[in-house]
């Protein structure tokens, strides 16, 4: 149920609000007043394409907003991925949203929820699912197949709603397990190609062995290989001061700390206080020990492997052909051999992985096969009660002679698609024809009203906007039409946009949209809530008549005493 409209500067609105009631509410106007400019914004929050050049002169943007209460149940109601959930998601209370857009005169338009900006579909969805919106365009979707599988959908009732809902999402499982079929054969294909290069690539990886650690420390080996003749003369040198070769005449640092050690331990033995010297002493001739072991060996391992840099060398430039063809660098040519590993591994077990999504497929597509089925049966067994309804209640608006037939056919896809088609005999002695054909424009006003009156009846949830769909009607027809709004309107919210007194003079509500000019010259629409004699005087005024008229404002008294 739609609580609050508010209209602010949309063509020649400056602002306008409005409180829809519970029943039929009537908005009227005289003609270039803007009463289509209501239907306008209520499409803007349905979806409608923004136009800047709808913001009302001098404005630097136009906004619709809308009040929306939410029906106990609706957010359960809807798919898991339905745009409609965005809205839910950004709402701060469940059970009432504030919709809105917001179009600039210059830049993009913008959707909110609860004043955060939302994506247009989402607010469109919602909007939509709560919203049935019947404009002077209708006709032209009420003969589309879509538009008329809906109606039936919801005359057959919720359980035939909620099993295409469910079957839509089965099509859509269908969809998905076939994109993945399709997915894994185009990465069997592109493998197939690249077999033998995969092949080669493992091959040239599996030979070399390549191992970041090992890379590491043949480049530190070489580095050091490269560098020998320098460090052998370091260590001999070393050796040289350490121990005294090369003919040092008082011998090396190593015989200098034993002659040391020795003579502090005889002047020990009369001082004592000397014992943590020959200490440090006794440690630093073991460390001078240790190192000249470890120089000497240091000395050895560099003469110990002649060709030892060659073969360093050679496996270095391995690891740089690696990276050079399936690089750069250690890591990414291992990464890339285990990636084609797995593609050969997917290659060998692909038909396995096939046979699992087919098995999955072939289960989805047994329930979408049947629930197509039982769908289809209901729609055969609503399709001639709709009719009859329809006809029932065409014959209370000057169409008594019509008939209506509703045809419901399948396709031969895998799982069967319904099609749907209104044929009528708008007069009788003449042929049937699509609705589209048989009708004319004020005919097809009052099949849309009964068609929607019908379809309403058993879709009880959501609010209906009219926008004049009583054109083409008038006289006895009109006061009939106004009785099918009021009746269609009992325990639902019913919006029209008319200009039949017959239909205003129903209403529980009723607003009157008044054209006048600003200040400045320009085009100026207000609305304001009419009732008492002020609404008896809009009545007259869409008899034709002034409000003085004493003929025309007994009709109009006459007309809304009919509402009591």
């Amino acid at each position: 149920m739609i609580r609050e409209i508010e209209i602010r500067d949309l063509v020649v609105i400056e602002r306008a609000h409005i409180e829809p009631v519970e029943g039929l509410t009537a908005i009227t106007g005289e003609t270039g007043a803007g009463k289509t400019v209501v239907a306008q914004a209520l499409g803007l929050l349905a979806g409608g394409q923004a136009d800047a050049k709808a913001v009302r002169p001098g404005a630097k943007h136009a906004l619709v907003q809308a009040t929306v209460a939410v029906p106990e149940g609706f957010w359960d109601s809807l798919d898991p991925d339905d745009p409609a959930q965005q809205v839910r998601e950004l709402a701060e209370d469940d059970a009432e949203v504030v919709v809105a857009r917001r179009v600039p005169a210059e830049g993009r338009a913008r959707a909110l929820v609860d004043g955060q900006v939302a994506s247009r579909e989402g607010v469109a969805a919602f909007v939509g699912a709560l919203v049935r919106f019947s404009g002077q365009h209708e006709q032209r979707r009420l003969v589309g197949p879509a538009a008329q599988m809906a109606i039936l959908d919801a005359f057959a009732g919720p359980d035939a709603v909620a099993l295409e809902a469910r079957l839509r999402g089965l099509r859509r499982g269908l969809a998905q397990l076939d994109r993945q079929v399709e997915e894994a054969r185009e990465r069997r294909e592109r493998a197939e190609r690249e077999r033998e290069a995969l092949e080669a690539l493992v091959a040239d990886v599996d030979e070399v062995g390549p191992d970041v650690a090992e890379e590491e420390a043949l480049l530190a080996e070489r580095a050091r290989l490269a560098h020998a003749e320098r460090l052998a003369g370091a260590a001999a040198t070393a050796i040289a001061l350490l121990d005294g070769e090369g003919g040092g005449a008082e011998g090396g640092a190593l015989t200098a700390a034993g002659k040391a050690m020795r003579a502090i331990e005889q002047a020990a033995e009369l001082d004592p206080s000397l014992k943590d010297v020959l200490a440090d002493l006794a440690s630093g001739e073991a460390a001078l020990q240790e190192a000249l072991i470890g120089v000497r060996r240091y000395a050895d391992d560099l003469g110990a492997e002649p060709g030892r840099l060659d073969w360093v060398e050679e496996r270095l430039s391995r690891y740089d052909a690696l990276s050079r063809r399936y690089g750069p660098g250690t890591d990414a040519v291992i990464a890339r051999a285990e990636e084609a590993r797995t593609a050969l591994d997917a290659l060998a077990t692909g038909v396995s992985g096939d046979d699992a999504i087919a098995a999955e497929r072939d289960a989805l597509l047994g329930h979408a096969i049947a629930a197509a089925g039982e769908l289809r049966g209901m729609r055969e067994d609503a399709a001639p009660r709709l009719a009859s309804a329809v006809e029932a209640a065409l014959q209370d608006l000057a169409m008594a002679g019509a008939t209506l037939r509703v045809e419901v056919s399948s396709d031969d896809a895998e799982v069967p698609r319904d099609r749907v088609s209104l044929v009528m005999r708008a007069n009788p002695g003449l042929p049937e024809a699509p609705l589209a054909e048989a009708a004319s424009g004020g005919e097809l006003s009052r099949v849309l009203l009964a068609l929607h009156a019908v379809a309403a009846a058993a879709d009880p949830g959501v609010a209906w906007v009219f926008d004049e769909v009583d054109a083409g009607i008038g006289g006895v027809t009109a006061a009939v039409v106004g009785e099918r709004l009021a009746e269609m309107a009992l325990g639902r919210q019913v919006l029209v946009i008319t200009h039949l007194p017959q239909v205003a003079a129903v209403a529980d509500r009723h607003y009157r949209l008044v054209k006048g000019a600003a200040d400045d010259g320009r085009a100026i629409t207000t609305i304001e809530s009419v009732e008492g004699e002020a609404l008896v005087d809009e009545i007259c005024r869409m008899l034709g008549s002034a409000p003085g008229d004493s003929a025309a404002r007994g009709h109009a008294q006459e007309l809304l005493a009919r509402r009591a």
